[in-house]
């Protein structure tokens, strides 16, 4: 069922889970919801940047609005996603287009080649979270499903990193050497000359205005392999702190500053000494 211009509904029906018809333990509704909240959002950005829209936050955070219910049916739930006052959504068709295929690939245990490692590792919370809610779970969207997951038989390496990759938030330190305001990617080249590619980058209007500058970059870094860069997901950039305000001290005058306080510097007063004076100090020049 599809609500609205701009909303779709996807429903999660479980089915011979433990609690009574329409209700569901806390625990397992707090993981399907979060974990399914963290996949819009990130499949949302993921889209707008591959169709090169351009969205700024704010509309991409309404575009991935997830709004959620508890129906009987077993129990049903179901989340509302998307815009309820936009007249037209341009990344709802590809954004469940990609989702029916993360779970066709739940169902094959197959990691789709287009999923990122930020929408995969949601993913695998999300297998985490219906292993533990429901033996069976019936997936459906406008124009695709039903698809029953028996969830037992789902595997969670499939979105997990591989080749040492390490998914986890840590800071970066280096100089922003590239933008492109159209898919928020920027570049940072680190201390000992590593280019990080940084990908789905917040507030880069803001961003850009640090390029050519020293910054701090912080997300989920996944180490490149072989020839390819490092690259950070989601990520947030900071101007970097100068280490004269790290260790709380005043930084050094600026040549301005320098010539100012010159100017401002009184002259000192004439000294008055005697004709014998100067000869005696001459006098001791030569000698």
């Amino acid at each position: 069922m599809v609500r609205g211009m701009t909303t779709r509904e996807i429903e999660f029906r479980l089915i011979d889970h433990q609690s009574a018809d329409g209700e569901l333990l806390a625990v397992d509704a707090l993981g399907i919801i979060s974990s399914f909240k963290d996949i819009t959002y990130r499949l949302t950005r993921s889209v707008a940047a591959r169709s090169g829209l351009g969205r700024t936050d704010a509309v991409l955070e309404r575009l991935a609005t997830v709004r959620v219910g508890l129906r009987n049916g077993s129990t049903r739930v179901v989340f509302v996603v998307g815009d309820q006052d936009a007249i037209i959504d341009p990344v709802s068709e590809q954004v469940d287009a990609t989702f029916w295929a993360i779970v066709e690939g739940m169902n094959n245990n197959e990691r789709p080649p287009n999923v990122s490692d930020t929408v995969a590792d949601s993913v695998d919370k999300l297998v985490i979270a219906l292993e533990r809610a429901a033996p069976q779970v019936e997936v459906t969207l406008p124009g695709h499903g039903p698809r029953t997951l028996h969830t037992k038989m789902l595997r969670r390496d499939p979105w997990q990193r591989q080749g040492g990759e390490e998914a986890g938030e840590v800071s970066v330190h280096g100089v922003l050497e590239m933008v492109d305001l159209h898919t928020a990617r920027f570049r940072l080249r680190d201390a000992a000359g590593n280019a990080i590619d940084l990908l789905g980058v917040a507030a880069p209007d803001e961003a850009a205005r640090l390029v050519g500058t020293r910054v701090v970059a912080t997300g989920v870094l996944a180490v490149g392999q072989g020839t390819q860069h490092h690259r950070m997901e989601e990520a947030q950039i900071t101007p970097q702190e100068s280490l004269e305000s790290r260790l709380g001290l005043q930084p050094p005058p600026g040549p301005d500053e320098l010539r100012q306080r010159a100017l401002n510097t009184p002259v000192p007063a004439a000294v008055d000494i005697s004709d014998e004076e100067l000869d005696d100090f001459l006098a001791e020049i030569r000698a």
